[in-house]
């Protein structure tokens, strides 16, 4: 992904959605994966940039959905992953990079908007800190 660290960290993030982007802290990655429009997880397999519009396409293998209020997403192709598009204002700098990331976000206008996306390490550590001291918003199941 481009340079953006975690708040709290070295792991690159993509931006949070309450600030386009800012590195997500764990207590906005929390709120986050319980009021997104959608939340899924995959790999990232490319970034187009469109100045004309000013944003940029995150071109996303999404290995899971966990939610999703419109159907924006699809998994079940070949290998059981599906494809899918996410936008971000060009601004960001948003680069490719490697790993697993669980990626959340709203919906404007059928199209999906990136939130936060940290890594899926990155998130299953904060999750299990805050349930750990019962401080998680909502119940996340990863497996």
């Amino acid at each position: 992904v481009s340079s953006w660290g975690r708040a709290q960290g070295s792991t690159p993030a993509l931006p949070c959605m309450s600030a386009a982007c800012r590195p997500c802290s764990d207590a906005e990655l929390l709120l986050a994966v319980c009021t997104s429009d959608f939340v899924i997880y995959g790999t990232i397999l490319g970034v187009a940039h469109d100045a004309e519009l000013q944003e940029s396409v995150i071109t996303v293998a999404a290995a899971r959905v966990l939610r999703q209020t419109l159907p924006v997403f699809r998994v079940g192709g070949p290998g059981g992953q599906g494809q899918a598009s996410i936008r971000t204002p060009l601004h960001c700098g948003v680069r490719p990079g490697p790993g697993t990331f669980l990626f959340m976000g709203w919906n404007r206008f059928g199209e999906a908007w990136l939130g936060c996306a940290p890594r899926l390490q990155e998130f299953s550590r904060a999750y299990a800190a805050a349930h750990a001291d019962h401080l998680h918003p909502c119940e996340v199941v990863l497996d």
